[in-house]
């Protein structure tokens, strides 16, 4: 008997966790569907469109569902050089997906930015900002800035100047 009354104990509390858990998911949800598109902690980030490095156009709605770090650099950046081995440690080490976005207007030469990643050992996307659009959307100033973004499109933090990796575990973990 006393096995049958921990048993059902057990069930109901699975069950009351799961049903928690959706509910909890379902109001974030919610919330980033009624909060308003801005720069600030709390709004939905601002949609874009840009071309990869490699070619390829993504859009940051394509990411709804995953947690997003926006970075944006140049390679004559010294702070940007420095924090780009422990991103690509954040990289490999999370589920997260970064968008490093070049300021390929700021660069001497486009062809510097396939150096850059080769000489890093960069594999995560780099969008191309050839136009500006993308820095003047997000009111890029000094550089590197970057935002982290969770599941749901909403800011959840960012900072002006380079991150090291503990930093960026920091804000990731907060997304748990």
């Amino acid at each position: 008997m006393k096995k049958w009354i921990i048993v059902i104990l057990l069930i109901a509390m699975m069950a009351y966790a799961v049903i928690d858990f959706l509910i909890e998911d379902q109001d974030s949800e919610e919330a980033a569907e009624n909060a308003e598109v801005g720069l600030d902690i709390g709004n939905v980030a601002p949609n874009f469109e840009l071309q990869t490095l490699a070619g390829e156009t993504v859009s940051l709605a394509d990411f709804r569902g995953k947690p997003v770090m926006l970075n944006f650099w140049a390679t004559w950046c010294p702070p940007c050089r420095a924090e780009m081995p422990d991103m690509q440690q954040f990289h490999e080490d999370t589920d997260i997906t970064i968008l490093a976005i070049n300021l390929t207007t700021t660069e001497a030469s486009e062809e510097d930015v396939p150096a850059f990643k080769e000489e890093f050992g960069l594999d995560f996307t780099i969008p191309m900002d050839r136009e500006n659009k993308v820095s003047d959307l997000y009111q890029i100033r000094p550089i590197p800035t970057s935002y982290i973004i969770d599941k749901n499109g909403v800011i959840k933090f960012y900072t002006y100047g380079p991150l090291n990796y503990e930093q960026m575990m920091l804000e990731y973990n907060k997304l748990q």
